[in-house]
């Protein structure tokens, strides 16, 4: 997917490409630090929110400063699948760590996999899942 700031809240349009492990346990998107040197001015960027309490898998929690974000869906070639998409997501420190996807995706697109199928299917409408599955 694509990732980028809105443009609206400062964002200059510039994008970056992340992959992002489905995760339908997870409220939010996860970026990392890193990700924010190839995206402009993250300093000025209106779109910070106050910082969020994350309780993982094992009950532990932690405070992350959080982002509102666009992410965008593309094909294996690079083209756009979806329109822009608004994120809420937590920053965490580091450089080489999995990118977990948020509730924003979800609610604007459908998920499934077919048992015993390791791909992912997405589509747009349910009539389109049931064509993938």
């Amino acid at each position: 997917m694509l990732l980028r700031l809105i443009p609206a809240l400062g964002g200059n349009g510039t994008t970056y490409p992340i992959t992002v492990m489905n995760d339908t346990g997870s409220d939010m998107l996860t970026l990392i630090n890193a990700d924010f040197q190839r995206l402009g001015n993250a300093q000025g960027y209106g779109g910070w929110l106050l910082p969020t309490h994350v309780t993982d898998a094992s009950g532990n929690t932690t405070l992350f400063p959080t982002i509102l974000v666009e992410v965008q869906l593309v094909r294996n070639d690079g083209t756009p699948w979806s329109n822009w998409i608004q994120e809420r997501a937590i920053v965490r420190a580091g450089t080489n760590m999995p990118r977990l996807s948020g509730v924003g995706i979800r609610n604007v697109l459908y998920f499934g996999t077919a048992p015993g199928n390791q791909a992912l299917a997405v589509g747009a409408t349910k009539g389109g899942m049931v064509s993938l599955l």
